[in-house]
């Protein structure tokens, strides 16, 4: 019989499911372990260690807020409800979650604790840095034998003051002079406990070198372009993983409480400590020194860091090449905000091609934030601050390369973490091999950046149009991704068939938080439809020339709608068409919707309705831009889903309120586009911001589709953070100033606490299809980020709830200055005046 976890009964309107009940529950905050935290005793594990338990969602939710990259931690099938649970921790992480009750212990591999590896096996082909004939030896002599074309580089000294040091190679290297020629950067090891990545690049050099004038292609490559091979970043901390105790260290060795030795609160992390977006949040990086993503006392803080920057700086690469481990991804564009694309990953799409044809075999190409958000990270820095192209490609895993060859003697259950790559030649150099092709690719395309020869055989197209097929208003701004070098760029288009109307475009410089980035080699330019009218069919495209020649984007079309001078739109989010809840027969239109527009009204503007059910997701220029505000209502509706969506399937049973259809995630991401132009937000429904109950367990969200194809359902056969794309909530943590969400259970009213509902009280009862039974009450994001220290999250808690109980620190409204939420339907508000002065106070505050 097959064990379930997620026990899915009928679910009833208005009801959590009972699936892992726990996750529902608030828990405070992890508080942070002291930097100078002691190191574990003998057999608790090393300084940085692997440790297992069985894990309540509960108590993954502990795990999560602890600061732990969630790269550390694996989550799959456990025993009965529990889920079993993988991490990486160092001795005061471990110490503090204990405390905490969660009980991980060391893992034991082949009966042996893991930190006992270094001393029962000692390594063969992984070597350390320093010392005689280890890594930097290596560099050096290389530079040596090669005298023509290589030279060796000091990029400057770590924090103990070890040479970082790169090799250069290219024709007559010893006079080329910066920027003569196109540059490439290949480089590594940032994070000390990645062995297999020093070896990728090391390889990669000797490759090059060795090839030269004997393969024609390798000798074109070096002749023409400037290589940069920087095998170890990290020099220190990857020094440091040859140590007992020290395999799983990941920071650089900074001794950050000053006690002359390096121990468990010590390091920083040399992927979050750059000056782009450093610090952006407490998410994608740590302010706490015992955190493995600590980002350092200030931007740029490290010298390891320093070095880095000196180079970008003094190269400016075509490309940037930056291995890590181990998650068998290539990640581009955007890491610090979740499923933000941007103008140059059209050329990214081309170089690494997708999951069913990656550019390495059996990775998959993603948006660097879809493994995790990171700010302050080097890509983000090369990418924007010295106009590379950068591509982190995450290297295999242990358990994968065990599972290469049948005939080793290597196995999954003989692995400590995903990250120790097997000390095994055979296996390394298969990884090599499989990652050689896209590596060599980015050579042979440093001359033209934007026109890479792929390992994939996709080439770039010189537009990506981002089309709609509704339009308001008597213009209609449209937009494309499009190539830098064409010149004479234009915007086309018809009305009725008619005669083709040619306008200027101009570059979009970005909005209020984004679209400003990413934009090297593409960019994203706007132009204008006008005379338009109700009823027209309007065709548009661009154009531009190359070459000798004028080429042109897709064609797209769209109808115009009459505005009927309304300023707000109200969007209808009931979803009566879908199955969360299942909707009587017959329902073809949104109950709710002539109520929100009557209030709307009273509250002096003109309300239209839009509905999502008829009309889809509605597109942030096509549609949203057009109007001065949004009140964006869900009525009954529970979650967003059609019957593919409900539940997911899971190794452990069925999994109820996981999943999401693709247009609530198309719609969550057209509100954030037009929130960050500009708009007004008024954001209303009882379960507005539920994620469902296993979003402890994916990394804090909910799940649109399987992952690389969104387009088909979410099925969980391994970690529950890998297998399928997710949703963030960040949407609702740093947009609407809602931290987190909570259940506040059947409150009987709401009061106002604060601007602009001081002095409101109104009763709460429901409604006869919907009670008021699942209200959501949210935890205020300037409450975890301080506003004087995040200024862009200002938010602040403007209701509370009568009734229902929950924690005096949350609240039933957040307002920030351009949304306003509330975690109940205006419908079930007990009074007709009431609703009126909730909504008209909203309005006010958005509008004025």
């Amino acid at each position: 019989m097959t064990r379930t976890v997620f026990r899915h009964a009928t679910i009833r309107r208005k009801r959590l499911t009972p699936v892992l009940a726990a996750a529902a529950l608030l828990i405070g905050a992890l508080a942070a372990a002291p930097a100078n935290a002691a190191p574990q005793t003998p057999g608790q594990g090393g300084a940085v260690d692997v440790y297992t338990g069985e894990l309540t969602t509960e108590q993954v939710r502990l795990l999560n807020r602890s600061g732990i990259d969630q790269e550390d931690v694996s989550i799959g099938r456990g025993q009965g409800d529990r889920v079993h649970v993988e991490a990486v921790l160092n001795g005061a992480q471990l110490a503090e979650l204990n405390k905490q009750g969660l009980h991980l212990t060391v893992k034991k591999v082949q009966g042996k604790d893991v930190t006992q590896r270094l001393r029962a096996a000692p390594p063969k082909v992984f070597r350390p840095y320093s010392g005689p004939g280890n890594i930097h030896d290596e560099l050096v002599k290389v530079a040596s034998d090669h005298p023509s074309i290589a030279t060796a580089v000091d990029l400057g000294k770590s924090v103990q003051g070890k040479p970082i040091t790169a090799v250069r190679v290219s024709k007559n290297v010893r006079t080329l002079k910066d920027r003569q020629r196109p540059v490439v950067v290949y480089q590594a090891a940032q994070h000390a406990r990645e062995w297999i990545t020093p070896e990728m690049v090391r390889r990669l050099l000797h490759h090059y070198v060795d090839g030269y004038g004997k393969d024609p292609n390798l000798t074109r490559i070096i002749d023409t372009t400037d290589l940069w091979f920087l095998p170890v970043v990290n020099v220190d901390g990857y020094d440091l993983t040859f140590t007992d105790g020290f395999r799983l260290w990941r920071k650089n060795a900074r001794d950050n409480n000053g006690d002359g030795k390096v121990t468990v609160g010590d390091g920083v992390d040399l992927n979050r400590n750059f000056t782009y977006k450093w610090g952006y949040d407490n998410e994608g990086s740590s302010p706490r020194p015992a955190s493995e993503v600590y980002r350092g006392l200030s931007a740029a803080s490290e010298p390891e860091t320093k070095a880095q920057i000196g180079l970008y700086q003094r190269l400016r690469p075509a490309y940037l090449i930056n291995y890590h481990s181990a998650a068998e991804l290539l990640l581009h564009g955007v890491g610090w905000q979740a499923l933000t694309r941007s103008p140059d990953d059209v050329v990214h799409d081309a170089l690494l091609g997708d999951i069913d044809h990656p550019a390495v075999p059996g990775y998959t190409p993603e948006l660097g934030a879809q493994l995790y958000t990171t700010n302050g990270d080097t890509d983000g820095e090369a990418d924007n601050k010295h106009g590379a192209l950068s591509v982190t490609p995450e290297m295999a895993t242990c358990k994968t390369a065990a599972n290469t060859f049948p005939d080793d003697e290597w196995t999954p259950e003989k692995c400590g973490s995903l990250f120790e790559f097997p000390d095994d030649e055979r296996l390394i150099a298969h990884e090599f091999q499989k990652n050689l092709p896209f590596a060599l690719s980015i050579g042979r395309s440093a001359h033209t950046p934007d026109s890479p020869v792929s390992a994939t055989g996709r080439t770039v197209p010189d537009f990506e149009t981002n089309g709609f097929t509704t339009s308001f208003g008597e213009s209609q701004e449209v937009r494309a991704y499009i190539r830098r070098s064409l010149r004479d760029k234009e915007l086309h288009y018809r009305i009725n068939g008619g005669r083709v109307r040619d306008e200027e475009v101009r570059e979009w410089r970005g909005g209020e938080r984004y679209g400003d980035e990413n934009d090297h080699y593409f960019a994203e330019y706007r132009g204008e439809v006008a005379d338009q009218e109700p009823g027209d069919k309007v065709e548009v495209w661009f154009s531009g020339e190359r070459g000798r020649g004028r080429v042109e984007s897709k064609h797209f079309t769209y109808t115009v709608r009459s505005q009927h001078r309304a300023d707000v739109l109200v969007i209808a989010d009931e979803d009566y068409k879908g199955v969360n809840p299942t909707y009587p027969p017959g329902t073809k239109a949104p109950k709710y919707a002539r109520q929100y527009a009557d209030l709307v009204e009273s509250a002096g503007h003109r309300p239209l309705v839009w509905d999502i059910d008829t009309d889809g997701a509605p597109h942030d220029l096509g549609v949203l831009k057009h109007f001065k505000a949004v009140v964006w209502y869900l009525g009954d509706n529970r979650l967003t889903q059609d019957a593919s969506d409900e539940p997911v399937k899971t190794h452990q049973g069925d999994a109820p309120d996981s999943q999401v259809a693709d247009r609530a995630k198309d719609l969550l991401l057209s509100v954030r586009s037009y929130l960050n132009e500009g708009g007004k937000l008024l954001h209303t429904g009882e379960t507005t911001g539920y994620t469902g109950p296993i979003s402890q367990l994916n990394g804090g969200g909910i799940y649109y589709g399987l992952k690389g194809h969104p387009e088909r359902p979410c099925v969980v056969t391994g970690n529950y953070r890998d297998d399928c794309e997710l949703l963030s909530d960040d949407f609702f943590q740093y947009y609407l100033g809602a931290y987190e969400r909570q259940r506040a259970g059947a409150p009987t009213g709401f009061t106002g606490t604060g601007r602009p509902f001081e002095g409101v009280t109104s009763g709460l009862g429901g409604t006869t299809s919907n009670p008021l039974n699942e209200a959501g009450r949210f935890q205020v994001t300037s409450a975890v980020l301080p506003e004087d220290s995040f200024p862009q999250f200002a938010s602040r808690k403007a209701g509370d709830y009568l009734g229902g109980g929950g924690a005096p620190d949350t609240a039933s409204s957040v307002v920030t200055p351009d949304s306003v939420l509330f975690g109940f339907g205006i419908e079930q508000v007990t009074t007709p005046a009431e609703q009126r002065t909730l909504v008209a106070r909203a309005l006010s505050h958005l509008l004025g």
